[in-house]
């Protein structure tokens, strides 16, 4: 009974004390309800004290239960009340009556309880994660939080083996003491490593820099880049996408120091970061031959009647973005589309997700660049991508879909809209491609872009040969015209729900990539082509601006791996260059980008994203900050080797504490002092070099291991009077103490007898640790 009572008390404590940390860290800040207050500090420990209160007289295991409700119900009402938040402190209670019950009176039944360590480390555990709120706190807290960090190993560790005794209470009668010691030193000696090894500031109450006033980045002079090539390095003109709005406003370049760059929102998130102080942020630079480069990560095909296009089930490349690669993919299926060419695209990336180009033939494993602040994850993938513009293809006779291309694109074609819906679409797709063959001609006269496309290699008056000869880019066109009359301008709402496109198309007229990328696929379907949305990032000679071509010029300088390409094949890619886009299938060339916003009137005021700030981070130049961490090789050799001398500490400690016990029980006589008196001739002799005995011979057995050696008559003594007092029933105590005493001689007489002389065998007899085989 002292026992159960002994564990009863640990368990309680190691319960309190999780409990107590709350209030005892001043990193903490909970605020207990009243619900709180009861729950754990009075229904649980209450509850538990009535389970454990011994069952006698009167005190039946009835009436225990009923006490046991009687508590727990007026307590559970007083903290919850006649809502559902009486469940709580009701089922708390019940499951610490019943564990605490099981665990100390029925423990076959207990074994649910093996889950109150792991729970106990678990509140340790989130107490941690709980110990940021104020920088004044978190500096008087550091040496307290690294105590509950040590607490949390000595709470699982002590519990479980309290948790253990208690399931197998045979155990705990026979070998408590050898099983406790072993696991006690063993438990010591990982808490030496941890608090040795485990540096002061461990557990960093680091303060999160959004809780301050956000650091407004400082204008970058224009003498600062020295890269800077002349004309900006020899810059192509870039293909027509994004609509301009002509602002002669020129956006300055602006810089944020590296250290503080991850603290900023708006990374790669178009619409966040940028939205309240009109400034665009670097979220990686890419480098290519060709542009513009749609580079995605979402391919949305399904259509849903109210959601509007989501991720597409069947496509893989939805779940390339975020794999994890340790070799270079490949992509195995077979290439037949016409008109395209292998493209190579690097980035240097602030984000780890990969955007990839269409069509993807290999992508190689993310590499983490050391020195390049926060542009961390290189990406690398070459793609097989459509050469030139795909609204060219006007001029190239289609074919229609085979069968196979029929059962492939089926996905991509329905239309599971309700009727209303149904109609107006149809109504506004049916007018756009009226409108196209009606104005045919006069459109294509007065667009300078479709004049070029049209007119290629003729007199703009010579009209043959101009007829409609591909009747999907014909519907393409068609409706990507019909968007002249809406207007762009940046938004911040990536609503693409069915009653947002609705909203766009036939009230507001106005959106930006998303509204008018989504509408356009839907669009597409309805007249025929199969269609999709991605969403990503777009790269293109057309965004960058002035303060773009400064701001690469300045990271090209301080980053080896930019240098290696052209200037003018770099392209800055900002969180505002996020992008959605629509990609058509058209029979030989697969699917290929197509931009919607083509022919939008041009965005107005701030609208135009190309005239904001640009942000990039500041480099250090005398030194490299890298946020890479390389593995700690030598935190790891010094854990290990902390580790080992622990554990060497331990075995001799528990050697010599062994032997020191042993020879204390010796003194006693009678039967146990003789079995401590064999245990410890055994030990020693291991320790001189002598065989070890096996678990399966006697004493007698074992004296027959040393025939014709110094000291083996004194062996086969020993061993026949220490099967003598261990066995044999003696007529007085007298008589028992006198063989006792031969005993203790021919011990003496064995070690003396055996024992090897020289100072290097006394250092041997010092330093072995072969005594502890037998534990």
């Amino acid at each position: 009974m002292n026992k159960i009572l002994l564990f009863f008390m640990l368990r309680f404590f190691f319960y309190l004390s999780v409990i107590a940390l709350i209030s005892a860290h001043p990193g903490i800040k909970i605020s207990f309800d009243r619900i709180g207050i009861l729950q754990w500090f009075i229904i649980i420990p209450l509850e538990a004290l009535i389970a454990f209160m011994p069952e006698r007289g009167k005190f039946t295991q009835r009436r225990k239960i009923i006490t046991a409700l009687a508590f727990l119900l007026p307590l559970s009402l007083l903290a919850g009340g006649f809502s559902p938040d009486i469940l709580f402190p009701l089922l708390a209670g019940a499951v610490s009556f019943t564990l605490t019950y099981l665990l100390f009176f029925y423990p076959r039944f207990a074994k649910p309880a093996v889950l109150e360590p792991f729970f106990f480390a678990w509140v340790c555990l989130r107490l941690l994660a709980l110990s940021r709120s104020g920088e004044e706190i978190a500096g008087q807290s550091i040496a307290l939080t690294q105590f509950i960090l040590v607490w949390t190993a000595v709470v699982f560790l002590l519990h479980s083996v309290v948790v253990y005794f208690c399931l197998f209470p045979k155990s705990a009668a026979k070998g408590a003491g050898k099983e406790g010691t072993i696991f006690f030193l063993g438990s010591a000696a990982a808490l030496l490593l941890v608090l040795i090894v485990l540096p002061p500031d461990f557990v960093r109450n680091k303060v999160i820099e959004n809780l301050k006033e956000e650091r407004v980045p400082e204008r970058i002079r224009s003498e600062s880049e020295k890269g800077m090539p002349r004309d900006s390095g020899g810059r192509r003109e870039g293909r027509r996408t994004l609509p301009r709005s002509g602002d002669e406003r020129h956006p300055s370049l602006r810089g944020l120091p590296e250290y503080e760059w991850e603290s900023r929102t708006g990374r790669g998130n178009r619409g966040d970061g940028g939205s309240q102080d009109n400034r665009q942020y670097l979220v990686k630079i890419v480098a290519s031959e060709r542009e513009p480069v749609y580079m995605g990560d979402a391919f949305r095909g399904q259509l849903d009647p109210v959601q509007g296009f989501l991720l597409s089930p069947q496509e893989q490349f939805n779940r390339l973005a975020n794999q994890r690669f340790f070799a270079t993919w490949f992509n195995i299926e077979p290439e037949y589309d016409t008109g395209r060419q292998r493209q190579e695209v690097f980035s240097l990336s602030t984000l780890p997700n990969k955007y990839l180009p269409w069509r993807p033939v290999s992508i190689d494993p993310t590499i983490l660049s050391e020195g390049t602040g926060p542009l961390r994850y290189i990406h690398q993938v070459v793609s097989n991508t459509h050469l030139g513009d795909p609204v060219q293809l006007v001029a190239s006779p289609s074919r229609p879909f085979n069968n196979f291309e029929k059962s492939m694109l089926a996905p991509y074609l329905e239309l599971p809209l309700d009727s209303g819906d149904m109609e107006r679409f149809g109504a506004y797709m049916n007018s756009a491609l009226q409108d196209w063959q009606k104005d045919r001609m006069l459109i294509i006269y007065g667009d300078e872009y479709l004049s070029g496309i049209f007119f290629a290699g003729r007199e703009k008056g010579d009209d043959s040969g101009i007829e409609p000869v591909n009747e999907y880019l014909e519907k393409i066109l068609a409706l990507l015209v019909s968007f002249s009359k809406y207007q762009y301008n940046l938004s911040y709402n990536d609503d693409y729900s069915i009653s947002a496109l609705k909203d766009f198309l036939f009230d507001s007229e106005e959106g930006d990539c998303v509204e008018f990328s989504n509408t356009l696929a839907l669009l597409g379907r309805m007249a025929g082509v199969p269609s999709r949305v991605v969403t990503g990032f777009l790269a293109a000679e057309s965004l960058q601006t002035e303060a773009h071509y400064r701001g690469l010029a300045n990271l090209r300088a301080r980053i080896p791996a930019l240098m290696k390409f052209p200037f003018e094949n770099l392209y800055m890619v900002t969180n505002l260059h996020a992008h959605s886009w629509t990609q058509f299938f058209i029979p030989d060339y697969g699917w290929l980008d197509f931009e919607a916003t083509f022919f939008a009137k041009a965005p107005e005021g701030m609208g135009d994203f190309n005239t904001w700030d640009v942000v990039i981070p500041v480099m250090e130049e005398n030194r490299v900050i890298s946020q890479i961490r390389k593995f700690p090789w030598r935190a790891v050799l010094r854990a290990f080797a902390v580790l080992a001398a622990c554990a060497l500490a331990a075995a001799y400690v528990l050697r010599y504490g062994r032997e020191a016990l042993l020879f204390a029980r010796a003194q006693q006589g009678g039967r146990s002092g003789a079995r401590a008196l064999y245990l410890l001739l055994l030990a020693r002799l291991a320790a001189d070099g002598k065989p070890i005995k096996p678990a399966s011979k006697t004493a007698t057995e074992y004296a027959q291991l040393f025939p014709g050696k110094s000291g083996d008559s004194h062996f086969l003594e020993f061993a026949s009077l220490y099967s003598e007092l261990r066995w044999r029933e003696f007529a007085s105590e007298e008589q028992r103490e006198e063989r006792f005493e031969l005993l203790r001689k021919e011990y003496n007489s064995i070690l003396e007898a055996s024992k090897k002389r020289g100072l290097l065998h006394w250092f041997k007899r010092l330093l072995s640790l072969r005594g502890l085989a037998y534990l």
